[in-house]
């Protein structure tokens, strides 16, 4: 098998509109591919894309699983070049956070959440 990279990770979500205000406005990432009438966007999250999927019906009524909690996918980590600088703006704008910035190993990391629950991290590799 001939692998180029990852596509893109997708979310159902019956929050499409809060979901996409936060990756694109909030988090300020583009847009690349819209299909109104599927409900579906992809948005550019740096080297992969994030596709949300707007869902009506949930089958589920649990929220995603916390850090440290259940097993599968637990978290989407964005490589940014200061975290303690990127943690102060998601602050500001009022995103919920999970856990403050501290160091762990050779990186420097904060967890926060979307709208809907999704675990995001913070990493910025320290020297």
């Amino acid at each position: 098998m001939d692998l180029l990279a990852t596509h893109h990770i997708a979310v159902y979500t019956p929050n499409f509109e809060a979901m996409e205000a936060f990756y694109t406005r909030t988090l300020g990432f583009p847009v690349t591919l819209r299909w109104d009438d599927a409900g579906i966007i992809f948005i550019d999250i740096g080297s992969t894309k994030l596709e949300l999927i707007h869902k009506t019906q949930m089958a589920g009524t649990e929220p995603p699983h916390a850090l440290d909690e259940g097993i599968g996918f637990n978290h989407v980590a964005l490589h940014v070049p200061s975290t303690d600088a990127a943690y102060t703006e998601l602050v500001k704008a009022g995103v919920k956070v999970l856990r403050e910035p501290s160091n762990f190993k050779t990186v420097r990391i904060a967890f926060f959440s979307d709208p809907d629950g999704n675990v995001l991290e913070l990493v910025e590799e320290l020297g």
